[in-house]
């Protein structure tokens, strides 16, 4: 019986020099990371940070990323709930706990830092901010040009998403344990320009299915800017493996940035899958 999947995207926003992105209350507090430390200035180019990298690397291993919480409010206090989620890459397993934070107006905090694999990965996320309401403060809103390539990069990390959920339903028993790492680059009009495997402790098959998930994706990214595409995918088990159906599930990490530019001229996504053909113990596999 050919198994079903079930694909599942969260757009999380990506800030290697700048913490402007607004998270799910950008009248509140918003999450930035700095990834990978230490930012050089080629990765921030003209850019001002609102935190400077060297500050906001200064307490992560090189490789890792660090995430500190904003209070995007100038006049007052925010109340802000974290979510920290440890997730266990051997396993696929994760588990959370949220903690509360009060931030003083303006005020940035340094949250944690996310190490680079196989080691277990936190990351954080704002569940809820108060208070959050527009009167208090009205939100940036995009120019009509920054709104473009928002747009467009939601497009491409949509297609990306629906790609490589259709490419793992054939394939993604065949994937060994272990994690890719590649990096393709686009030329302004959307063409492929470079394709590299910077890693790869998993199989030839785990990082040539992220690449085919983002080769076709790439005609969306044709806005004026060349962009830098950097995805990994790690590989809990395969075919044979005694883990339970639970765990298997690949996971893949795409980010994008367009002119070396922050957001919203970077983003990213992660998508995970499972098998649902095994949920039940009793059914064919």
């Amino acid at each position: 019986m050919k198994p079903r999947i079930a694909a599942i995207c969260a757009i999380v926003t990506f800030a290697t020099c700048v913490g402007g992105a607004p998270d799910q209350f950008p009248d509140c507090a918003y999450i930035t990371l700095f990834n990978p430390c230490p930012v050089s200035s080629e990765t921030r180019g003209d850019c001002q940070p609102i935190i400077d990298p060297q500050v906001a690397c200064q307490d992560c291993p090189p490789g890792a990323g660090a995430w500190w919480v904003v209070n995007n409010r100038k006049d007052g206090e925010a109340k802000v709930t974290i979510r920290v989620t440890l997730w266990d890459r051997a396993l696929g397993t994760s588990t959370f706990t949220d903690q509360a934070l009060t931030l003083a107006p303006g005020e940035k905090r340094p949250l944690g830092c996310s190490l680079p694999a196989p080691q277990p990965q936190y990351g954080w996320s704002v569940q809820d901010c108060q208070p959050h309401s527009e009167q208090v403060f009205a939100p940036e809103q995009l120019t009509p040009t920054e709104k473009k390539f928002a747009d467009a990069q939601d497009a491409f990390l949509d297609h990306v998403g629906r790609l490589w959920s259709a490419n793992l339903e054939s394939q993604y028993r065949k994937l060994i344990p272990g994690t890719v790492r590649v990096e393709l680059s686009t030329s302004p009009e959307g063409e492929l320009v470079k394709t590299s495997v910077l890693s790869n402790t998993s199989n030839e098959l785990a990082a040539q299915l992220i690449i085919d998930a983002i080769r076709p994706a790439i005609r969306f990214l044709a806005t004026g800017k060349s962009s830098k595409i950097t995805a990994e995918v790690t590989a809990f088990a395969a075919e044979g493996s005694d883990l339970n159906p639970r765990h298997k599930r690949p996971l893949a990490n795409v980010s994008v940035s367009q002119g070396g530019l922050h957001y919203p001229y970077e983003t990213g996504a992660s998508f995970s899958v499972d098998d649902l053909s095994e949920v039940n113990p009793f059914g064919p596999k």
